[in-house]
């Protein structure tokens, strides 16, 4: 793990074909979130109706289609076992990726649910977003290989006021002025999720007290360092670098903030960014 150098938090998952081959890479990348750093030390750089919430649907049911999984605001699917993704909800459709049950630091694999449905066998997919490029990709994983789990909090991002807000129930709970992806090296919009929760010593200081790396990537860097362009929430020690835009296109907030979000949202938490 290369934490103390400056890159992106990496991209988790890759195609099937090798994926198993480059996998430690690009979790080592993962780790080293530093390339979001902003101009010093090499620039220390879903809201709830994107998702279908799961009401127990009528189990037996023999007419295949959507279904509510419950009356939570948004579902992760959490992996358990490695997951394979396919291109529709039927076991012959065709493989797109295969993700590992758990990140190499322990934490499982984990997806933001799109939506719930039941096919003719009575068997539970889940259509989820992707952490990778391009962003917004989607796939449909077996509901046998994952454990959905009810998301209460999503985190919303204002790039026009600079903002970050915590909801609850579609509530504003808190909001925090944040630092954003200068012109050049834009901060993203859409619907992302929490993928990864590090702190140091698993990630550099230069993120401050937290690193909550999102599914989403930069749309104008390859790269941040040795890194893949992966965007996260992080914590600063300069409260100047808050309502400016300062960085490669992560989202900073200052260390009490980023303390606060990394306790109470859990991996698979919506993460909207706006303009």
């Amino acid at each position: 793990m290369r934490v103390a150098r400056p890159g992106a938090i990496g991209a988790v998952l890759q195609r099937v074909v090798g994926w198993r081959v480059h996998l430690a890479a690009c979790l080592i990348a993962t780790l080293a979130v530093t390339g979001c750093s902003g101009s010093r030390a090499s620039e220390a750089s879903a809201s709830s109706s994107t998702t279908v919430p799961v009401a127990p649907g009528v189990r037996g049911d023999p007419q295949p289609g959507p279904f509510r999984i419950g009356p939570a605001p948004a579902y992760a699917a959490i992996a358990t076992t490695d997951t394979t993704v396919y291109e529709a909800p039927r076991g012959n459709a065709a493989i797109t990726s295969v993700f590992p049950v758990k990140l190499p630091w322990g934490s499982p694999t984990s997806f933001l649910v799109r939506q719930a449905y039941r096919d003719a066998a009575d068997r539970t997919w889940f259509e989820v977003f992707l952490p990778r490029r391009p962003n917004g990709s989607t796939g449909w994983v077996r509901g046998d290989q994952v454990r959905p789990r009810p998301m209460l909090h999503q985190v919303e991002v204002d790039l026009s006021s600079r903002t970050v807000r915590l909801l609850r129930d579609g509530r504003t709970v808190r909001s925090w002025p944040v630092g954003i992806g200068r012109q050049a090296t834009p901060t993203p919009t859409g619907s992302f999720y929490v993928t990864v929760k590090l702190r140091p010593p698993q990630i550099s200081a230069v993120y401050g007290a937290w690193a909550l790396g999102i599914s989403g990537y930069s749309d104008v860097l390859d790269q941040f360092g040795t890194g893949d362009g992966q965007i996260a929430l992080h914590g600063t020690t300069d409260r100047g670098d808050l309502g400016r835009e300062i960085s490669s296109g992560c989202i900073r907030l200052d260390n009490g903030a980023i303390t606060s979000l990394a306790r109470i949202l859990p991996l698979g938490s919506p993460v909207t960014i706006r303009k």
